[in-house]
Order: structure tokens, then sequence, then C-alpha cells
């Protein structure tokens, strides 16, 4: 067991890209087994000291921030115990599984990436942020450019290990508990009764998730830490993916953007792997970074429009393509086939997020970030709806994101707090928004410490205590992620 207990050991352990400032804990225990895991809950039981288990720091909700008592790491146990091939039988897409992986939570996703593009495997849901845990991961249902095809983490997860409060290990396998008639889940170490409130069946990633009859594994994927802490996952693969090609089709108008949209995505023949979007605003910071970091010759060519599309989708049918662009008009399309442009166009993709956190900690300002998605049917009224928004809000903002799966991250830049005011009331109408859509609040980046109020918003008072009776039942002396979904207060009797 290493602890840390020296501020300056601690303080890395106290940001994430979320810019909070609040975080403070007395010791870091970085175990190196389940044992040391159990010891470290001992001790914090002992000593009514709440415990925050530390991802990556790649969140951006405060979620691995603590507010106060210990912080616990599972950096150290980082091993990948297991990659078997044709193993697990449930199929995924077209009876595609090839494979499961058994892995400790302290793995950095991109290290287990790697390992597996070595042995010819894939794991769908390639979260975006390569740098994180993949115990984190599961505990946020971390999604990637790819959920468009295959969806977030949820679906991939077989069986997590699960230290408790209570100083158990409870093993979980999908299919093993599940919620009877009356919603009650019964394990070896409790029984829990599911929320009342029902989880929207879209991407999503806010609060406990409940349906009728559901796995017990899923109230714990998504849940941030607050119940327990994750020391082992096994995932399902399959088969590495195809050679595919990358294409950015730039557009003057928004309603061919969203025509277009709606063409590729009814279009049979396409083989597509995601659909992203950038708004004007978007693209004029990465020409701007681009031609200040590469001496102009990286992306100088970035044309003036309205919105850019980025397409990735497999080689085969690229044919299709010419036929149903010479509909829409469009301003430029680039291209990436080869290796060299491929790569440079993932580039295009990442930079925008990277240059976003950048902006935030230069003008030293908290994220003023939506995270929405709606269904299918209500997303081109929340899209006119953030265009209104943004006229009236009057302050600086860019849109971009997943669009394929009805969820953009609209990003506010308040210069002060009279305009971080006026954003703030814009989000919480874009959140009154999505939630009259059946929407949610948080479809990738979680709740943290950031978001208690639009997740009431989205539950109700209600269904917010309802999350704070399943905490109560499955973490009885409340020592995990305090302040993450919900406020701490609420624990108290």
């Amino acid at each position: 067991m290493i602890i840390k207990k020296e501020a300056d050991q601690i303080i890395s352990y106290l940001e994430d890209t979320s810019n909070l400032k609040f975080g403070n804990a007395d010791a870091v225990y970085i175990p190196k087994n389940e044992a040391e895991v159990l010891q470290t809950i001992k001790e914090a039981r002992i000593n009514n000291t709440p415990l925050t288990a530390s991802g990556a720091g790649t969140g951006t909700t405060g979620g691995r921030i603590p507010v106060g008592g210990a912080i616990i790491s599972l950096e150290k146990m980082n091993s990948i115990i297991s990659i078997d091939k044709k193993k697990s039988k449930a199929p995924i897409e077209k009876n595609s599984l090839a494979g499961q992986a058994v892995l400790q939570a302290g793995v950095i996703l991109d290290d287990f990436l790697k390992d597996l593009d070595s042995k010819k495997l894939f794991y769908p849901p390639f979260p975006t942020e390569r740098m994180a845990f993949i115990g984190s991961n599961v505990a946020t249902n971390a999604s990637g450019e790819y959920s468009y095809r295959f969806g977030a983490t949820r679906k991939y997860v077989e069986r997590i290990r699960v230290a408790l409060s209570t100083e158990n290990i409870l093993d979980i396998r999908r299919g093993e508990y599940i919620a009877d008639e009356n919603g009650v889940i019964t394990s070896p170490f409790f029984k829990v009764k599911i929320p009342a409130y029902r989880s929207p069946n879209i991407k999503n990633a806010a609060g406990y998730f409940a349906k009728p009859g559901m796995d017990l594994i899923d109230l714990f994927i998504s849940s941030e830490g607050t119940l327990g802490i994750i020391t082992e996952v096994e995932l399902k693969l399959i088969p590495a993916l195809p050679a595919r090609s990358i294409m950015i089709i730039f557009l003057d108008e928004d309603k061919k953007t969203l025509a277009l949209i709606n063409n590729i995505k009814n279009n049979k023949k396409l083989n597509i792997y995601s659909i992203e979007y950038f708004d004007a605003n978007s693209l004029g910071i990465l020409k701007k970074a681009h031609l200040k970091n590469s001496g102009g010759q990286a992306f100088p060519n970035i044309p003036s429009c309205q919105s850019a599309l980025y397409i990735e989708q497999e080689k085969k049918g690229m044919d299709i393509w010419l036929e149903i662009l010479e509909k829409y008009s469009v301003v430029d399309t680039w291209l990436g086939e080869n290796a060299r442009d491929y790569n440079k166009l993932i580039d295009f993709r990442h930079k925008l997020p990277e240059l976003i956190n950048e902006y935030f900690r230069e003008i030293k300002q908290t994220k003023v970030s939506l995270d929405i998605a709606v269904p299918e049917n209500y997303f081109p009224e929340l899209f006119y709806f953030y265009r209104e928004m943004a006229k009236t809000t009057k302050v600086e903002y860019v849109m971009f994101g997943h669009i394929g799966e009805n969820h953009l991250h609209f990003n506010f830049f308040p210069k002060n707090e009279q305009e971080k005011e006026r954003a703030i009331a814009s989000y919480i109408k874009a959140v009154k928004k999505a939630v009259q859509e059946n929407g949610t609040v948080s479809a990738e980046h979680g709740i943290g410490k950031l978001k208690h109020k639009y997740l009431e918003m989205m539950y109700g008072r209600e269904g917010i205590m309802e999350m704070v009776r399943v905490k109560k039942t499955i973490d009885p002396f409340c020592l995990f992620g305090l302040d993450n979904i919900f406020p701490k207060e609420l624990l108290q009797d």
C-alpha cells in the first residue's frame, strides 16, 4: 500500500478538466490488490473518513475531486489479466463477437487498446479519453467516437467486482441478479429496490440507471463511484475493424446539414461509424489554432461556412456518396483514405475539445457546458432552439459533437460573472426544453459535482431521493463519492 499525505503529493489528485478549485483531502491511498482496497475501506469506516475514487483526471464534472476525507486510486491495479478470443457467446452485432477481456480497474484505456490491436481485436465503446482508467469508463458509462455505431460502455460489460463499504467484494455477472416484479434486486450482501423513475432510452449518463427487470450490474455502471469501488471488469470484444475512411463535408445552411444527416441515417447501404458536427465557431477555433501552431501547413483552407460534418465509414460503398452529396451543394469536401490523411482528419476531430479546455483554463472560468441529448424526433427542434439561444444570450460559444446520436456539446465562454449568469440562465432553459422532450441532461459526461440541480430538474426531488435511498442501501456507511450525483447533505438523517 502506498499512502501519500504531503500536500505536494496530493495536489495532482485534486483536479480534472472541470477546472473546479475546491478539492481537499488528507491522504491518497494507492492499494496494489483487493485486500489493500478492503483495508483502506476498513480504516475509512473506523475513522468515519469519506473515500473518493480517483481516476486519471480526464472527467469534466469534478467526479474525482474530493470534498474532504481521503482519496483511493487504483492506479497500481493496472494488470490486463486475460484477453480470450471467442469465449463469450452473446452476439453484439451480426454475430461479430470475438472474445472477452478481464482487466483490473486501473488499466489505462490506451494500453488496453494497443494490446487488442496486436491481437486483431477491438473494444467497441472506444472512449474518447484514451488515458482514462477502464474502471472509470465503467463507473461513468463512457462513450466515444464510435458510439453512433456501437453504443456506450454499458452494452459491453459482462462482469464487475466491486468493493463495498461493508468490506465485502461483490462479484456481479450480467444476468445473475435481476429485479423481480416488485423492482427488488437481491444480492448476497443487500436487497435494493430500484428507483421508481425510468432512465430515458437514449444515450444517457445521468444518475442511477433504472428500468423494470433491470440487472444489478447496470446500477453500478454510471454510478460515478458512489456505490462501491470497482476493482475488476470483464468486457466483450469484437474483431478488429475493417479499413475505414473519413470525410469532412462543409455546408452553408443548417437545413442542408439536418437534411443530409437524415439522409445518411436512412441509407441502409452506408456503413457509418460516426457522425460528428462542427458549427462555424468551432471551425474558426480550429483554423486559428492550426494556423498558429503549424505555420499554416495543417488546415489552412478551412472554408468559411455554417457547419461541417465529420463522417467515418467503411471504405467500401464510397461511390454512394457521390449520389448523396450532389443534392446538397456542399461548400467543400475533404477525404482521408490513406493513412496520412486519415490520421490528419482524426486530429481535426480531437483537437477541438483540447482547445476548449485550454481556453477555459486561460480565462479561469468553470465550464458552462451543455451535454443534452434527446430522442430522434425532437432533435431538429432542439437544434434550432440552440441557435436562437446563442443569439439571445450574447455570450461567446461553440456547438459541436455527436449529432448522429442527437447529442451536441454547447459550450459558453463567459468572460465575467455577468456573462456567466446569462449563460447559466440559458442553460436552465435548455435543460427544461430537454426534459420536456424526454431527453437527458447528461448524455456523456455524467453529473459529478457540477450538475446536481439539472439532474433534479430531470427526475424531480422525488427521483433524487430515490437515488439517495439506493445509495444508503448499498453504501450504508455513506463512504463513497460524496457530492457526486446529488449533494452529500441529502445523506444526513
